[in-house]
């Protein structure tokens, strides 16, 4: 049987609340919302009445949501998604649409995902905005919350809401500044590889079995790399190989921004080291993954941004149908 109560609420005002719970900023949810400030303030003060709790807190870093408004935001995504079904939603048009997405990455993933994204973005969905920052180990729960849109990780242990598709990566390449003695060579010999300082990437938060795919194929075969610097920053093992002769193993993919090629140029692994890596198994592989929740299944612009995403995380030419990946970084 409908409430009374439901009866006299406006829909208008949960979705009110729920970009106010997102942006935590009266005036980036009064743009969202395409309404004045003072209008949104009202409408806030309607909430307020409805809800009997004060919702929201000013302080000098913006909203914050009291525990009921927190409570309210873990039911509204659903709600809400529930309700769009029911009314169906209008024919997507990226030219056309307004809105955001959220996004957690590693940095090293952020090289090689946001020229290419932003650019076709710039030309084919003018209105959409995106926001980035690094992974946290609650990013799953963020999902859950909605408080971002996608998450890209290595997808170890993921709950039963979550969706994790796993990405297609290029084959990883050595790198090293332009100018290096290895550069001229027709092809690189694993021992002059070896011989050379290194640089590795890293994703925080794994475990040492799942941070490296070239120590871990190395140390079967009782060799091992001198690490010079261990970062999470591709940027700046990009300056550092730029100063020096230490050489850097990272996906293809990097190369195609064209970003860095003043400074660095990638060549194939030695062969040697190839063979090593077709030949070796291993079950601590995982897999670098897009992670979203399954709310946002039938939401036409968060399956477009996710192709988008897969495109330009796969790599240029490459397929965005996930492909089984020895490592998540080299």
């Amino acid at each position: 049987m409908i409430s009374r109560k439901l009866i006299r609420t406006d829909l208008n005002l949960l979705v009110a609340l729920q970009i106010l719970l997102e942006e935590r900023n009266v005036t980036r949810a009064a743009e969202r919302l395409s309404v004045s400030q003072p209008a949104l303030s009202k409408t806030l003060h309607k909430l307020r009445d409805s809800f009997e709790d004060e919702l929201f807190t000013r302080t000098a870093h913006g909203l914050v949501p009291t525990p009921r408004a927190e409570e309210l935001g873990a039911q509204l995504p659903t709600l809400l998604e529930s309700v769009e079904r029911v009314l169906g939603e209008s024919d997507f048009d990226p030219l056309t649409y307004l809105g955001s997405f959220k996004l957690l990455l590693p940095p090293i993933l952020c090289e090689a995902l946001l020229p290419g994204l932003v650019a076709e973005l710039d030309k084919t969905a003018p209105g959409v905005q995106v926001i980035t920052a690094e992974i946290t180990p609650d990013y799953q729960e963020l999902l859950k919350k909605g408080e971002i849109d996608f998450a890209a990780f290595v997808a170890m242990d993921t709950e039963r809401d979550i969706h994790a598709e796993p990405i297609a990566t290029l084959a990883p390449r050595c790198y090293m500044r332009i100018g290096h003695p290895l550069g001229v060579k027709k092809e690189i010999e694993l021992q002059e590889f070896l011989a050379h300082n290194h640089l590795r990437l890293y994703l925080p938060g794994l475990t040492r079995e799942n941070t490296s795919m070239v120590d871990d194929v190395l140390g079967q075969y009782g060799a091992h790399r001198k690490i010079a610097l261990e970062t999470t920053q591709f940027a700046s093992a990009v300056g550092v190989l730029a100063r020096t002769d230490s050489l850097l193993v990272a996906n293809a993919g990097f190369e195609a921004s064209g970003l860095y090629s003043e400074l660095i140029t990638g060549r194939e692994l030695p062969a040697e080291l190839q063979r090593m890596i077709r030949n070796t198994l291993s079950s601590n592989r995982g897999k670098m993954s897009l992670l979203r929740h399954t709310r946002t299944s039938r939401s036409a612009p968060h399956q477009w941004m996710r192709t988008l995403l897969m495109k330009h995380l796969s790599g240029p030419g490459e397929s965005a149908e996930p492909i089984r990946q020895p490592k998540a970084i080299s």
